[in-house]
């Protein structure tokens, strides 16, 4: 069976979705039904082919070369197609030379059977190039089949990327000026200030109170353990963590998360929810299943820094190694009659100061150690301590960092996929004890849909669900990382699929809106509020000190629109996402070009179409495209059968 791309809506939001999911969705493509068989096929057999009589005589084969170069049509055509691979290209009266067709030079190219050329049937890889492009045109057609427009788009983007290349993230030369001087600033500036921005900071414990007050589990969880009365659900945010860090300093004797959820204590504060919910005569499924969720948030959200603690707590119990990390640090003299995790985040911040970590395993590990050792050396001697007594003071904190020491990263005990994964699940975790967000997408992700007659999704556990979600992310959407889901490329997709599953379920116009709305901003908030606008910022604020401008290339710039000129679909493509009239087709084509230079710079920045594939202009010009073929309600300017000729001729 063939599979059929999905594209649930129309436009961007359906081009968004398509791109975000186009690699799962292709390959599904690929693996399935004839398609599977005919690549296979191809694969096996062109090897044995010698000459174009072989590949003409093998009606499978040639099926699979005619189409991965839009021929398909021709492939009745033997004795055309015969002339054109035995002619080659080297002779400019070759017939695939004077056809005037690009689609014959590149045909006669790839299989080599023209004079003065070897046989390219034997090269696996260049064979493999045909069968990928088999397989793209194949899945470009199939989405014809669903949305021609989205074909045209795809079909846009992988002819720019063919006539200009792809681009190149290292090549500065089709920057505009101001470009350039944006990259050429920015890396100053990351060679200037180093890999601070890769360090990870140490929460303060006003910053992990500010992630419990916005997530609704974790509220109800520290309202029932720490009694906050009800009225405080009308307090300023500043206010309501003032007295949650209050009631924690007395219930708990610390108001530092870190501490009070460690793993030797959490299980107290598990117990304390629970007993005070029951009280309340609380529903017992319900109370299972808040206590679960918030230690699966709460044990992610401090998992970093109780781990951390941990290590600078013996560090701080360890004389030689206290006394060590005073001097290296320049640690305050009260250092030993802080309490513990004030204590703590002393420790770490001077070290992520001094040493670029607060970790230490790796500031001790053995590419490291020297240096670290070298800091305490050159401050110890500048606070006058002889000679003997530092050298002596070395060798003990060694060996005891050694030991102690430099086996694995504290952060994740060495398994970054781990790690990774409880991030992700901690994400997800977070969303399910949200007020608007699980209904928002559970509907999205479709999560009843397999389930056993008279099954529930709100009756699984919470593992349960979890796997649900993520399958359900995952085969949908592409990705399970909720950070992923819900930023800008994906929101507009996830926010359709429910608006589309929500229809078809009956809801009314005004709830899909309302839990759209709701659902959005908590997500946004949850995932998205640590992403701010300092590179929007920082550009804008740049830009007030650059007065220069781009350079014009002439010339080279109207051969690159030549290029599209010649081949329709293209011009047509251009045509309809710059919004030009149908009228600029009948012009002279040096006055067209003008035209499409003039607006290309007026609507992307800049008139060179090579610059078009760079950045995110082919994105912008796709969903221009896109947008205005579903304003005007058309495909691509001619019927649906002729769209899809003229594209494949082309």
């Amino acid at each position: 069976m063939t599979y059929t791309p999905l594209i649930p809506s129309s436009g961007v939001a359906g081009w968004n979705f398509l791109q975000s999911t186009y690699d799962r969705q292709y390959d599904a493509f690929v693996k399935s039904g004839s398609l599977k068989n005919d690549s296979e096929y191809f694969a096996e057999n062109i090897g044995g082919v010698t000459s174009s009589e072989d590949l003409l005589n093998d009606r499978r084969l040639l099926q699979v070369a005619v189409k991965a170069f839009g021929l398909e049509e021709e492939i009745n055509y033997r004795a055309l197609l015969q002339r054109a691979l035995n002619e080659g290209t080297s002779a400019s009266d070759a017939l695939a030379n004077t056809m005037n067709d690009e689609r014959y030079v590149e045909f006669s190219n790839a299989f080599g059977f023209g004079p003065g050329q070897s046989p390219m049937t034997s090269d696996s890889k260049a064979m493999q190039a045909v069968i990928d492009k088999f397989q793209s045109a194949s899945f470009e057609e199939a989405v014809g089949e669903v949305d021609e427009t989205m074909r045209t788009a795809l079909f846009a983007k992988r002819a720019m990327i063919e006539v200009f290349g792809e681009p190149d993230e290292d090549d500065v030369s089709q920057l505009s000026v101001k470009e350039r001087a944006l990259r050429e600033f920015d890396l100053s500036m990351k060679e200037i200030n180093g890999k601070g921005d890769d360090v990870p900071g140490v929460t303060s414990v006003e910053d992990q109170w500010q992630d419990i007050v916005q997530r609704d589990t974790l509220r109800e969880f520290f309202d029932t353990t720490l009694r906050i009365p009800a009225g405080a659900a009308g307090l300023e945010e500043d206010e309501r963590i003032q007295l949650y860090r209050e009631r924690a300093q007395v219930v708990f004797g610390t108001d530092d998360p870190t501490v009070f959820f460690s793993g030797e204590n959490k299980g107290i504060i598990v117990s304390a929810f629970k007993t005070r919910a029951t009280v309340d005569g609380d529903d017992v499924a319900e109370i299972a299943k808040i206590a679960k969720l918030s230690e699966h948030i709460l044990d992610q959200m401090v998992s970093r820094d109780a781990a951390l603690n941990e290590e600078w707590d013996f560090i701080s119990r360890q004389e030689p190694l206290a006394e060590f990390m005073k001097v290296a640090l320049e640690l305050p003299d009260d250092i030993a009659t802080r309490n513990t995790s004030d204590a703590m985040r002393i420790y770490r911040e001077k070290a992520i100061e001094v040493f670029g970590t607060d970790d230490p395993n790796i500031f001790a590990s053995a590419a490291n150690l020297d240096a670290t050792l070298n800091t305490y050396r050159e401050n110890a001697a500048e606070a006058g301590m002889r000679s003997s007594e530092i050298s002596g003071n070395l060798r003990t904190v060694e060996t005891i960092l050694k030991f102690s020491f430099g086996k694995e990263d504290a952060v994740d005990g060495g398994d970054t996929d781990a790690a990774d994964t409880a991030a992700v699940d901690a994400g997800w975790y977070s969303i399910m004890g949200q007020t608007g967000v699980p209904r928002f997408l559970n509907t999205a992700l479709d999560v009843s849909s397999g389930l056993e007659p008279g099954e529930t999704f709100e009756a699984l556990t919470v593992e349960e669900q979890l796997a649900i979600y993520k399958e359900k992310a995952v085969e949908i959407f592409g990705t399970d990382d909720l950070k992923e889901l819900t930023g800008p490329y994906q929101m507009g997709a996830v926010s359709e699929a429910y608006r589309t599953n929500a229809e078809a379920a009956g809801e009314s116009e005004f709830f899909i809106t309302y839990y759209s709305q709701i659902a959005e901003r908590e997500l946004d908030i949850l995932f998205q509020s640590d992403e701010t606008d300092a590179e929007k910022e920082f550009e804008e604020a740049l830009e007030k000190l650059r007065t220069m401008n781009d350079e014009d290339d002439g010339p080279s710039a109207n051969s690159q629109w030549y290029t599209i000129m010649g081949q329709q679909a293209m011009t047509e493509f251009m045509q309809v996402a710059l919004g030009l009239p149908k009228e600029v087709g009948q012009m002279d084509i040096d006055q067209a070009v003008g035209v499409y230079r003039r607006k290309a710079e007026q609507v992307l920045g800049t008139d060179k179409p090579s610059e078009f594939i760079s950045r995110d202009k082919m994105d912008e010009l796709v969903n221009m495209y896109l947008t205005r073929s579903q304003m005007n309600n058309i495909s691509s300017g001619y019927s649906s059968g002729s769209a899809a000729l003229m594209m494949l001729r082309s």
